[in-house]
């Protein structure tokens, strides 16, 4: 072929490929359009093509719903999706994902002249088919409701690994993105290398039994840190899914010499960064001794709300922290090596954030008198601070022990002194019960006289109904460290009121001595399980009612009643749908602190500019036709304003928060939309569809929607409801919902624009 021919075929495919906008040859291949730094298309703006014109993709934007990843196969660079705030006007360029030229745009003279071998024919994808495929992973990324994200066709997302999903999390957005997105893993994973998180809110939930994370150990072992969680608005929680076998092993083991020693941690956590371990979870078999062997905390947060740390070996412990840890539920750090498990560094403390029923201990490295080391959470009693503390143990007991400040709402380390013996006494002395001075004071109560001869000190237990002398002595022994003495003097009559009388057959043991150093301490037993005394005994008092502590709801939390079922939008019909704020459903009493979220508007998008409304129900003058399209979908977000109880009547806050559903819309033939008509007036007088909303007979009360929020990316079967997450408040009606209208601003609209001019031609 000759030089000039060649360079007019190059120049004819060329300028063809020119003339196609970029949004289409994305939409043929379906692979997401990438932006020149690698980010995906995650903006609610519209795409400028090459030509000029504006083929617009609307992707949801759900306050870290996962599902707005905007591609379906993670970038070969690993480079995360990053999700635009629907209020950025930026157009993000679309970049073609691969320069095929269509049939019918090739010019007549090169499909004569092009010359083309078995090697470099290209296949042109069909539209819906992924140019490359994801085997099944067991690493998703779920949506606000759970369920695996979906790319266009309706497949599963997998990732090939943790940290293309990772990559695949929008960043945290204050406005656009608060919340955390869910990665679930449903099969064991080995990793290679460290699992990096920055500036995103990341939960690795369990969602089988025996789900494992460990080191690679074949051929050159990996060593170094596991997780990486740094920089502020950076976070990572394990979960598992909470079902009876879901759960999640985490180990650093990569060897089975105990000598050899991991270069990081499990989790090395830094820089006011986030990590959360909870119920279901296990970090294990970690050897590292330059920081906490499990999770190693350097100027961050770190919350146990429950699972198990256990079976790690190094020198500072198997967590370690410089800032407060706070502790809850079956949270358990216990059983690492040389029971080293919790260390604590500079002023950091434990925070018992609700009831403790998991086993830990822990050791301060500035433990010195006086140095407070555990503390109460907000809104945490003093009597669960107290259960909790039952369940902690400081490491270091034989010199320091726990001590509760004046308010049982915090405790500093005491230094343990020995008790030096006193001088052996050699002056004897009486002890006598005065005779029938027993008496009950309430149920569990009972009060005794004696008196004494000589100046000593007196305590009292219980034993047993028939427990001789030796029984006496060795339940002393077992209780002299915990036995509160009272001094008394000489020839002096003195009162016992005895609490805590068991239920069953028992003897009052009232014991003297004349100091710690006594070895004959003297005893009366004084028996409480006589017929008088069984019958003059008080009847156990009624239970209490205990006040229960105040309902918190998240507003996620909130759901919508009237869109269970796919919805044919006929002209001027209307559904009507009801919002229910998280908490508004709580049944009285309240108590002062609870909380509820009560629905003021919705919208159908999180931008500044999104039209809000206060009528609950959605339709559309025009109707909606979705011929050839079968379905869509369309998300809606719910705001709500936070009130609290005041102990008296509910007070609005300024706090405002949504949650997100969504309802799916399917095409109509003529003739069913004909028949709509008929039975409900063909002047519009059919009123709503369904109770609950504010429409009336012409329409003129319900919404007339012209759907702007993205379709598919979030849609459910039909039938099935949807929950997730709000916004805020006035009403302004949505204009006519025509067919192109609503198209033409859904995700994917780009394939729409292209059959539309393929029909002008």
């Amino acid at each position: 072929m000759r030089r000039k021919q060649l360079f007019a075929i190059i120049l004819a495919g060329a300028l063809a490929a020119g003339s196609a906008p970029a949004a289409v040859f994305a939409a043929e291949s379906d692979v997401a359009a990438m932006s020149e730094e690698g980010t995906g298309d995650a903006g609610s703006e519209d795409a400028e093509s090459e030509d000029g014109s504006s083929d617009a993709e609307a992707p949801v934007t759900d306050g870290g719903d996962a599902a707005d990843v905007a591609t379906n196969t993670p970038a070969a660079d690993n480079t995360a999706a990053e999700e635009t705030p629907a209020a950025d006007n930026t157009a993000v360029e679309e970049t073609p994902a691969a320069e095929e030229t269509p049939a019918d745009t090739t010019p007549a003279e090169e499909a004569q002249t092009q010359e083309q071998t078995e090697e470099n024919k290209e296949v042109d994808p069909q539209e819906g088919e992924s140019t490359e495929t994801v085997e099944d992973t067991g690493i998703v990324i779920a949506d606000a409701n759970g369920d695996p994200v979906k790319d266009d066709t309706g497949n599963v997302v997998y990732y090939k690994t943790l940290q293309d999903a990772v990559a695949a999390v929008a960043d945290y957005d204050e406005a656009a993105n608060p919340g955390a997105t869910t990665i679930q893993i449903s099969k064991p994973i080995v990793l290679d290398s460290t699992v990096e998180i920055s500036g995103k809110k990341v939960n690795i939930q369990s969602t089988a039994a025996d789900v494992t994370i460990t080191r690679k150990t074949e051929g050159e072992p990996y060593k170094g840190a596991m997780f990486s969680v740094k920089g502020a608005n950076s976070q990572l929680q394990f979960f598992a899914d909470g079902s009876d076998s879901a759960a999640l092993t985490v180990s650093g083991k990569f060897s089975d010499d105990e000598g050899e020693e991991a270069e990081g941690a499990i989790v090395e956590v830094s820089d006011s960064a986030v990590f959360g371990l909870n119920p279901g979870v296990t970090l294990k078999e970690n050897s590292y001794s330059s920081g906490g062997s499990a999770i190693n905390s350097k100027d961050a947060t770190v919350v146990l709300v429950g699972g198990s740390v256990t079976g790690n070996f190094g020198d500072m412990g198997a967590v370690y922290s410089n800032k407060d840890i706070s502790i809850e539920g079956d949270a358990s750090v216990a059983g690492n090596d040389g029971n080293k498990n919790i260390t604590l560094d500079g002023e950091a403390k434990l925070v018992v954030t609700r009831d403790l029923t998991g086993t830990s201990s822990f050791s301060h490295k500035g433990e010195k008198d006086g140095l407070a080391v555990l503390k109460a959470g907000e809104g945490v009693t003093k009597d669960v601070l107290a259960a909790a503390v039952k369940n902690i143990s400081y490491e270091n007991a034989a010199k320091y022990e726990l001590n509760a400040a004046s308010d049982g709402l915090s405790y500093s380390l005491k230094e343990v002194k020995k008790e030096e013996p006193d001088k052996p006494v050699t002056t004897d002395y009486k002890l006598s019960y005065t005779s029938n001075s027993k008496k009950w004071i309430n149920h569990t109560t009972v009060q005794a006289k004696c008196s004494v001869t000589g100046d000593c000190e007196w305590t009292y237990f219980f034993v047993d109904a028939k427990a001789d002398n030796a029984s006496i002595t060795s339940t002393y022994a077992g209780l002299k460290k915990s036995l509160k003495f009272t001094s008394v003097k000489a020839n002096t009559e003195f009162t016992v009121k005895a609490e805590g009388v068991p239920e069953t057959d028992s003897k009052l043991v009232v014991l003297t001595r004349k100091n710690s150093s006594d070895t004959k301490p003297k005893a009366v037993a004084i028996n409480l399980s006589t017929s008088s005394m069984k019958k003059a005994r008080p009847a156990k008092p009624q239970a209490t009612a205990t006040i229960r502590p105040e309902r918190t709801h998240k507003v996620t939390e909130g759901t919508v009643e009237g869109f269970e079922n796919p919805v044919k939008f006929f002209p001027k019909r209307y559904v009507s749908f009801t919002a229910i704020g998280a908490g508004t459903r709580d049944s009285a009493p309240y108590v002062s602190g609870d909380e509820r979220w009560v629905p003021s508007y919705w919208t159908f998008s999180t931008a500044d500019n999104a039209e809000k409304h206060t009528s609950w129900s959605v339709g559309a003058a025009k109707g909606l036709q979705l011929k050839g399209q079968g379905s869509k979908s369309y998300t809606v977000y719910v705001y709500c304003t936070k009130e609290v109880y005041n102990g008296k009547t509910w007070e609005p806050t300024d706090v405002t928060g949504y949650y997100t559903t969504s309802f799916t819309a399917v095409e109509y033939t003529d003739e069913e939309a004909a028949e709509w008509a008929k039975q409900n007036g063909t002047d519009g007088n059919g009123g709503n569809d369904g109770a609950g909303g504010d429409g009336s007979g012409d329409g003129s009360g319900g919404t007339d929607a012209k759907l702007t929020a993205t379709a598919a990316a979030s849609a459910k079967d039909a039938g099935s409801k949807s929950k997730s997450a709000v916004s805020t408040a006035d009403e302004s009606p949505i204009g006519t919902m025509s067919v192109l209208a609503a198209l033409s601003l859904l995700a994917g609209g780009y394939v729409v624009v292209r059959k539309r001019k393929k029909e002008e031609i």
